[in-house]
């Protein structure tokens, strides 16, 4: 068996792939750059090229040969959609035909996950404890979540007029270790990280804490995709959540009590997103039904991440990079 990451850098492709490490399988990431120390797993070959070039990833197809696809590389910031809508659509819908569309040319019997998004399901006029389910229509709102409603689409025609085996997943929010800081969750953990051992002014910037998500630990949402991508038949769609939510005042007020110091909270426009949703919980009965539900808890994964966020800022600064603070 062969697998490969795209995307396999990132926190979630950690995951995956430290899931699958120490098995016999071959394990490849590609992504456009060769990861940090604190994201390379062993036994993974690290491959790099542009998924926008068809003869690299052409290319990396008949190297690889894969058996298992977990396609996950993309533009993954509703923020910065905003400011790059163009570059958004480019990379997760015209990547992933340059991905799907090698692979019907070297390994066209692979079986394939598409990483779409929660975000998809946009605002609802129902009550607001509704639960998206996976039958709902799309309703995005955002250029991201309209470059997965369309990737999803573009899985459909593949699948049809290939017979290939795609599934897609839509992960509602996760968090937790190897997260990346250009989310919400880990950049205030990285405030909090600096404000309690590197003298910083105890002072944390951020959007709006008042919006509530159906928050899952990122290798609870690894081994959901894990599970599905082996069981799944084709063509089928998976919301990854838990069916609660917590509001980001919740989350952040836990993580303040793990790092354990006195801050202040300042509103900072730069981090708050256009037609952000208010509510988004996701109905978990589907994924349910077929053994997963998550096993970490929140309260694990914040420790877990904050944890990680410190050892991951010893290394940055031991290589030299971000010496904007002393050891």
């Amino acid at each position: 068996m062969s697998i490969l990451v795209t995307g396999g850098t990132g926190g979630l492709g950690f995951h995956i792939l430290s899931n699958l490490s120490g098995t016999s399988h071959g394990l490849y990431s590609f992504s456009d750059e060769q990861p940090q120390p604190w994201q390379k797993v062993d036994g993974v070959e690290y491959l790099t090229g542009d998924m926008l070039n068809f003869k690299d990833v052409l290319e990396m197809m008949q190297k690889v040969e894969p058996t298992h696809i977990y396609h996950l590389a993309s533009q993954s910031s509703v923020g910065l959609s905003y400011k790059k809508p163009y570059e958004t659509l480019n990379i997760n819908l015209l990547g992933t035909q340059t991905l799907l569309e090698a692979a019907r040319q070297v390994v066209p019997k692979a079986k394939i996950m598409l990483l779409s998004s929660s975000e998809i399901y946009g605002r609802t006029e129902q009550h607001l404890t509704y639960l998206h389910k996976e039958t709902d229509l799309p309703n995005p709102l955002t250029p991201y979540a309209t470059s997965k409603a369309c990737m999803e689409i573009l899985g459909n025609q593949f699948r049809n007029a290939n017979d290939m085996h795609i599934v897609a997943v839509r992960p509602f929010h996760f968090t937790g270790p190897h997260h990346s800081r250009r989310f919400a969750i880990p950049s205030i953990t990285y405030q909090l990280v600096k404000i309690k051992y590197y003298h910083a002014e105890p002072v944390v910037y951020s959007g709006s804490l008042d919006i509530s998500r159906d928050v899952v630990d990122v290798r609870d949402v690894a081994r959901a995709m894990i599970q599905i991508l082996n069981t799944a038949p084709s063509g089928q769609v998976y919301n990854i959540c838990s069916g609660k939510s917590y509001t980001f005042r919740e989350l952040v007020d836990m993580l303040v009590e793990i790092a354990d110091v006195s801050v202040d909270f300042r509103f900072d426009p730069a981090y708050e997103r256009t037609n952000d949703i208010p509510l988004l919980i996701g109905d978990p009965t589907k994924v349910n039904e077929i053994g997963w539900k998550p096993m970490i808890s929140i309260e694990d994964s914040l420790t877990d991440l904050f944890n990680e966020m410190v050892v991951r800022r010893r290394t940055e600064l031991k290589l030299g990079m971000g010496k904007d603070l002393p050891l």
